[in-house]
C-alpha cells in the first residue's frame, strides 16, 4: 500500500487560495459589451521570454523568477443577472465578453481557479489554430462583475502568421509564484511549430499585483492539456502530448517555479487530468485502470496504483482533509476515491463523461455535471451533488430550463466547475450557444450558484 499519512493538513486548501503575496484585492472593471482492491507495486524505471512594456515582476519570493509581466486590462466586462431562486440556493449568471470577431468556436476547456477573498480566475479561447487565441478573466463576486484581465497572444509575443493559443485547456493550479495556467493549440490538424510557436506554454499570474507573465515554453513540440501542482514543494506537473506522433504518445513533465525542467517520463494515454494526494504525489494514466504515481520525495516514477474502476483518469479533486483524493475515470465513466494508504474505493458510475469536479471543503461532497461535450442539455443540465461516505447522489438543480428562459441559451456542457473555500459558491462556466441551434457550442456563460450556508 502507498503511504499517505504527513502533509495533509498543510496541503488541505492547496488549490483552493493563494497564499502569501497572492492573496490581495480585487479590481475595478469598466462596464461594455463499493470498493475495490488496489495495490501498489515499485516500478522504479531553455525558453525565450518575450518582453513587455510593464516594469512590473511577478511576485516577490526570492525564490520566484523576475519576469517581465503584462499589467491587466479591464477593456471588457459584464455584470451578472439572476436565473434561478429556489429559495435556499440561488443562481446568477454572466456571459463571457469577448473580442469582436468570430471564433471556431469561442469556448472553453478548462478549470478555473477561485481565490479566498472572493475571485474567480478562467479562461475562454477561439479555438483557431493559426493566429489562434485565448483570454485570461476574473470573476469578483463582490461587484457580481466578468471582466477581461489577460490577451494571451500579447502576453507570449504571439507573432501574426504563427501557430497560436487558441485554448487554455489545462486546469489552472496554485504554485509558488501565484497561479499557474498553459496555454494549448486550438487545433492541432496541420500543426506548424517554428521559432514563433515552439509549444504550448506556462504562464504565472499575481492576483495582487494584478500582471500576468510568460514563463516559458513546458515542452518544445508538445501542446498541453492538463497541469496540476504540489504548492508546498513549489512544483507544477504537466501532461504534454506530441501532435505529430503516429500513435498518441507526449511525456509526463514536472517543472520548478521558473519553469526548469526537474523530471520528465514517457506517456501515452489520457493527458486530461493528474490526481495529486496530500504527500505531492502526482498519479497520472498509463491505461488499463492503473496510474503511474511520480514521487517528489525520490524525484522518480516510484510506483503503481491500480483498481481504478476505469481506463484512465479524466478528473480529480484536491486532497480533502482526511487526505482522500477524489476523481473520475472515462471507459466506463465512473467515480472513485483515493484514500490515505493507497487503497482505491469506488462511488459508482456517473450519469454520463464527467470532465471537471467541485469538492466541499470538509470534502464530504463532490459535485458534478454530466455530458461535458455539448450534451448536458438533453438531461436538463443537472447539477449532481454525490454524498463521498456512501456514494450515494442527489440532483440538487436542473439548469438548461432556465438558462433557454431568461438567457436563449442552451447549456452543453463544462469543463470549469470550482468550490470557493468558504463552501457557499460554487462557479461553473458552461459552453452554451442560441437556444435551437444545432451545436452547443460558441457561447460561454458563467453560472455562480450561492449555496445555503
Amino acid at each position: 500500500m502507498l503511504d499517505v499519512t504527513g502533509r495533509t493538513a498543510g496541503i488541505v486548501l492547496a488549490m483552493s487560495l493563494v497564499a502569501g503575496s497572492c492573496a490581495g484585492g480585487s479590481g475595478t472593471a469598466t462596464t461594455s459589451p463499493g470498493e475495490s482492491d488496489s495495490r501498489v507495486t515499485t516500478t522504479r524505471a531553455p525558453s525565450s521570454t518575450e518582453p513587455s512594456d510593464a516594469p512590473a515582476t511577478v511576485a516577490s519570493s526570492a525564490s520566484c523568477p523576475q519576469l517581465p509581466a503584462t499589467t491587466w486590462a479591464a477593456e471588457l466586462s459584464a455584470t451578472t443577472v439572476p436565473l434561478l431562486d429556489e429559495g435556499d440556493i440561488t443562481v446568477e449568471a454572466v456571459v463571457y465578453p469577448h473580442p469582436d470577431y468570430e471564433g471556431k468556436p469561442w469556448s472553453q476547456w478548462g478549470q478555473g481557479f477561485a481565490t479566498s477573498d472572493g475571485r474567480f480566475f478562467s479562461a475562454i479561447g477561439d479555438h483557431l489554430g493559426l493566429d489562434g487565441n485565448s483570454y485570461v478573466y476574473e470573476f469578483d463576486l463582490t461587484t457580481k462583475t466578468l471582466t477581461l484581465i489577460a490577451d494571451v497572444g500579447q502576453v507570449l509575443g504571439h507573432e501574426p502568421g504563427s501557430w497560436g493559443y487558441g485554448k487554455v485547456h489545462g486546469q489552472m493550479v496554485e504554485g509558488p509564484c501565484g497561479i499557474y495556467l498553459s496555454s494549448y493549440w486550438g487545433k492541432r490538424k496541420d500543426i506548424v511549430f517554428d521559432d514563433h510557436y515552439r509549444g504550448d506554454r506556462l504562464m504565472v499570474f499575481d492576483p495582487e499585483a494584478r500582471t500576468i507573465a510568460d514563463v516559458g515554453v513546458i515542452a518544445d513540440g508538445h501542446g498541453v492539456a492538463s497541469l496540476a501542482s504540489d504548492p508546498a514543494e513549489g512544483l507544477i506537473y504537466a501532461e504534454a502530448v506530441d501532435p505529430l506522433a503516429e500513435e498518441r504518445s507526449g511525456s509526463f513533465v514536472v517543472l520548478d517555479a521558473s519553469g526548469g525542467e526537474i523530471f520528465r517520463a514517457p506517456k501515452s494515454i489520457g493527458f486530461r487530468a493528474m490526481a495529486v494526494d496530500a504527500e505531492g504525489r502526482a498519479y497520472f494514466s498509463t491505461g488499463g485502470g492503473t496510474l503511474a504515481v511520480y514521487d517528489p520525495a525520490v524525484n522518480s516514477v516510484d510506483g503503481e496504483l491500480r483498481g481504478l474502476p476505469g481506463d484512465w483518469l479524466r478528473a480529480a479533486t484536491a486532497p480533502a482533509p482526511d487526505g482522500t483524493v477524489y476523481a473520475v475515470t472515462r471507459e466506463p465513466d465512473a467515480m472513485f476515491a483515493i484514500e490515505p494508504g493507497g487503497t482505491v474505493r469506488s462511488l459508482g458510475p456517473v450519469r454520463g463523461y464527467v470532465a471537471t469536479l467541485a469538492m466541499s471543503p470538509d470534502g464530504g461532497q463532490v459535485y458534478y455535471i454530466p455530458h461535458a461535450h455539448g450534451q448536458s442539455w438533453t438531461e436538463g443540465t443537472p447539477l449532481i451533488v454525490v454524498d463521498t461516505a456512501s456514494g450515494e447522489e442527489i440532483e440538487l438543480l436542473s439548469l438548461n430550463e432556465a438558462a433557454e428562459r431568461e438567457l436563449g441559451l442552451t447549456l452543453g456542457g463544462t469543463y470549469n466547475m470550482v468550490m470557493a473555500p468558504d463552501g457557499r459558491t460554487l462557479f461553473i462556466g458552461m459552453n452554451a450557444n442560441d437556444a435551437g441551434e444545432k451545436s452547443t457550442f460558441g457561447t460561454v456563460v458563467l453560472l455562480i450558484v450561492h449555496l445555503d450556508p
